[in-house]
């Protein structure tokens, strides 16, 4: 009941009323959109380009001498795939031009900062309006998973790290109230906090669960191994950090609904996400153009891993022209037997700068790591760090570790980066999260190849 209240009227006159914003018309336009064919949405996306890069042209100083030196124009542009004859821009790009990467004629322009899980926290700009499009694209992608606004919601997110003033706190208590959303601080998860986050979680009894990956995943164990059962929601929303497939299992195991997995950003909010279906991850096309990219620049073969790439269609504020996110995914795009016509991203592995490096040439990536916790329960927790090319060291707080079990580890370990690096196992009470609450699982801070070198990896695990 509350639910349709809070969509029909509250929201309205919070959004269209008070604020001015036109979100939910976004909303409406790509509820009806996702059912276009792919043909449509590709017009559609060559549309939107062609605007942005004659718009970016005219009006932002950085980008126009780019493009003037390279003789390219906006009317150049015949068909999606003329794109690559773009530069490629990425975080030093903006942090060295961003003033000049602002449009002339902006009005208004809203400013964010990236949360810094990489080491490198990063401020951009956007205008109003794109701001408008990417929560609309949020709304659409949380609603495929039954979560859209109004529904009981439990959050197991990030709290804030400094003091919030008083008259703040109680206006996100209100926003809390009127969103009916509960969140649970994932900085303070403790056992004992987790134990009365559980007892909090049957009282509110959320109809949607939304977690940051790896605290929901360790709050699933911990109430798995104390054999506590949970109420169970209408369904769970991961973001924020990669999802394995044994994560997946547990919590649903544990929390008895399905999870659907979502792939978004700071500088653009949902990128992607899992429909009903479950067969990858629904990329937000009306709003984003999405490429995969090998490390030369060249569009990645399908069924091969690549760097992400993204231009946001509307941000006309500071534009995000082929940007380099630093992520890697699988490339090709498929098709999804729900019938929308948003193509589906196969999988998305984790950051580039997961990957470590071996004297002999090898690279194992990130994810072969968060797997111990799957073939090792008394590992909690893991970080690895690679602060020199020939030594590994593994962070674990594993309490109950056996030495059995780390010789079983060595040799799974050894297995994949062969013998030319030393893994070191280091035991620690704890490993605190980044500043907003998430797990990086791979601190690399050896010399790697620069972003787009041209460079074949060796056979991975």
């Amino acid at each position: 009941m509350y639910g349709q209240l809070y969509r029909r009227l509250l929201l309205p006159v919070f959004d269209r009323v008070i604020k001015r914003r036109h979100t939910l018309g976004y909303w409406a336009d790509i509820e009806r959109s996702q059912w276009w064919s792919h043909e449509q949405l590709e017009a559609h996306q060559l549309e939107a380009v062609r605007n942005l890069l004659a718009q970016t042209a005219r009006n932002c100083p950085y980008y126009r001498e780019e493009w003037q030196q390279r003789g390219l124009n906006s009317s150049h542009l015949q068909s999606l795939a003329d794109l690559t004859a773009w530069p490629l821009i990425d975080r030093s790009t903006i942090r060295e031009h961003r003033q000049r990467m602002r449009s002339t004629v902006a009005t208004q322009l809203l400013t964010k900062a990236t949360g810094g899980s990489s080491g490198e926290p990063l401020e951009f700009d956007f205008n109003s309006d794109s701001n408008d499009r990417r929560t609309a694209q949020m709304f659409r992608g949380y609603s495929w998973a039954g979560g859209a606004p109004g529904t009981k919601q439990l959050f197991i997110w990030g709290g804030a790290l400094t003091t919030v003033p008083r008259w703040k706190r109680w206006k996100m208590a209100l926003h809390h109230r009127l969103d009916r959303h509960l969140v649970l601080n994932c900085f303070e998860f403790t056992p004992e906090r987790m134990r009365q986050g559980f007892d909090r979680l049957n009282r509110y009894r959320p109809e949607v669960i939304v977690a940051y990956t790896n605290p929901l995943y360790e709050f699933a164990r911990f109430l798995d191994e104390h054999g506590l059962r949970p109420v169970a929601p209408r369904s769970i929303i991961i973001g924020a950090e990669k999802l394995h497939g044994f994560q997946r299992d547990l919590i649903q195991n544990v929390f008895r609904a399905p999870v659907f997995e979502t792939y978004g950003s700071r500088e653009f909010m949902l990128i992607g996400a899992e429909c009903e279906r479950h067969a990858g991850l629904h990329l937000s096309m009306e709003n984003l153009l999405v490429e995969i990219l090998d490390d030369d620049g060249t569009p990645t073969p399908a069924g091969q891993e690549g760097n992400v790439v993204i231009t946001d269609l509307f941000n006309y504020g500071m534009p995000f022209v082929r940007y380099v996110n630093g992520d890697r995914a699988i490339a090709g795009f498929d098709v999804c037997s729900c019938g929308r016509g948003l193509p589906l991203l196969k999988q998305v592995t984790g950051r580039r700068l997961d990957s470590l490096t071996t004297p002999d040439g090898r690279t194992i990536p990130g994810e072969f790591f968060p797997h111990l916790l799957k073939d090792f329960p008394a590992i909690r927790r893991i970080q690895v760090v690679q602060r020199d090319p020939a030594v590994i060291t593994l962070k674990l707080v594993a309490p109950s570790l056996t030495n059995d079990d780390r010789l079983l580890m060595l040799d799974a370990i050894h297995a994949c980066t062969g013998f030319a690096v030393t893994i070191e196992l280091d035991l620690v009470d704890d490993i605190p999260l980044t500043k907003v609450g998430k797990l990086k699982v791979v601190v690399r801070e050896v010399d790697g190849p620069s972003l787009m070198a041209n460079r074949k990896s060796s056979p991975i695990c």
